[in-house]
């Protein structure tokens, strides 16, 4: 093999699970067709790969590559470019990542999950920011109560989950409070149920959840989201660095939450809608285009801010809600995001972009320096 060859080589690192479905062209959400259709405009070849198949004394890897219709395994040297599309909770994995960066290896996203703790504390020190978050704590019986004492509505999850799971909901009701919840942790059409307390009591529920958690809760204040149709929306905003190595908004696409609950994710029955369409109903007092911009530069923004603390990182799936006075606030930060939104949403060619982009983005860190006149 050539150097040329392997030199266009770029890596994406999936997980062991996905790695497993690339063999048999089940990768769930991940659509590897997108993968290649952009590797292809971009002139390099993508190859497919776990962490655990790097042999760190050779620097090769086992990896697949697409052959005709099907992807083959072949062992081959390790690309100087990863794209890593996979989530590790090991630590000895995050020190196998940390050996080949420091090996000279360009590897971006580096970390896929972060708490988001992590995210609100990053975030809160920066000052055009900071009025457009939700107040934050550690969720115990103290943070609770003190902010039952300022806010009407709070919402509890969980520090390390992702599409919604384990969120809950309190509301001050005329003799206390109530607190919404599901029945189960799994995903999908979950059941909903309420307890309510009276005075200043925290439901049971909620102390009772977060006392046997594995990891840690969050409790923060509930965001004052415009709604669609009586139903609270979101925006899921995709920004990613590009073939110019700078940030840009790749799409923007509303999620309303289902008329049983408050949740917006899709994953937990939220609905897709586009933005337009959207805002249109929901701020007529905003054009679509006013709104747009102050929720890409706002979000914009965001990924500055997290990429001057967190390492190579290219790529953020942001959830940005719109006050009825028609301000951006921030939800939450993915660092791994699924992209299906756009899809769910029959956006193509945004969904198609999202896989493009960072593809684009290792094609140009491929690229030998300029050299100076």
């Amino acid at each position: 093999m050539s150097n040329s060859s392997m030199y266009k080589r770029i890596g994406i690192l999936f997980n062991d699970r996905m790695l497993r479905g690339v063999a048999v062209g089940k990768t769930g959400q991940e659509k590897l067709a997108w993968y290649e259709e952009a590797a292809s405009r971009h002139e390099v070849i993508p190859v497919y790969f776990r962490l655990e198949d790097v042999d760190m004394h050779s620097m090769q890897v086992k990896a697949y590559m697409r052959q005709g219709k099907r992807y083959v395994s072949r062992k081959i040297a390790l690309p100087r470019v990863i794209h890593n599309r996979a989530i590790y909770t090991n630590p000895r994995y995050d020190r196998k990542i940390q050996t080949i960066i420091d090996r000279g290896y360009i590897l971006y996203n580096q970390v896929n999950r972060y708490g988001k703790m992590t995210i609100h504390e990053i975030l809160r020190k920066d000052p055009y920011l900071y009025p457009f978050l939700p107040e934050t704590e550690i969720a115990s019986e103290e943070t609770i109560h003190t902010l039952m004492k300022r806010h009407q509505s709070l919402i509890i999850k969980p520090n390390n989950s992702s599409v919604g799971k384990g969120i809950m909901k309190m509301e001050r009701t005329s003799r206390g409070w109530q607190a919404i919840y599901p029945t189960t942790p799994r995903l999908g059409k979950q059941r909903w149920q309420q307890q309510r307390t009276t005075g200043e009591v925290i439901p049971q529920v909620i102390l009772n959840r977060i006392r046997k958690a594995k990891s840690t809760y969050l409790v923060q204040q509930t965001l004052p989201l415009s709604k669609y149709a009586g139903r609270p929306f979101d925006l899921r905003v995709s920004v990613q660095k590009c073939s110019d190595r700078n940030w840009k908004i790749t799409g923007v696409v509303g999620k309303v939450a289902p008329t049983t609950t408050f949740v917006t994710n899709v994953a937990q029955g939220g609905a897709v809608v586009p933005f337009e369409q959207l805002v249109g109903a929901s701020l007529p007092n905003f054009t679509a285009e006013v709104l747009l911009n102050r929720v890409s530069n706002f979000s914009l923004h965001i990924a500055h801010v997290l990429a001057n603390i967190l390492p190579n990182v290219a790529d953020f799936g942001l959830d940005i809600g719109i006050s009825p006075d028609g301000c951006p606030l921030f939800i939450e930060c993915n660092g791994r995001d699924q992209r299906y939104s756009f899809k769910e949403a029959k956006l193509l060619q945004l969904w198609k972009a999202t896989y493009e982009n960072p593809i684009a983005y290792g094609a140009s860190l491929l690229q030998p320096p300029s050299s100076s006149s």
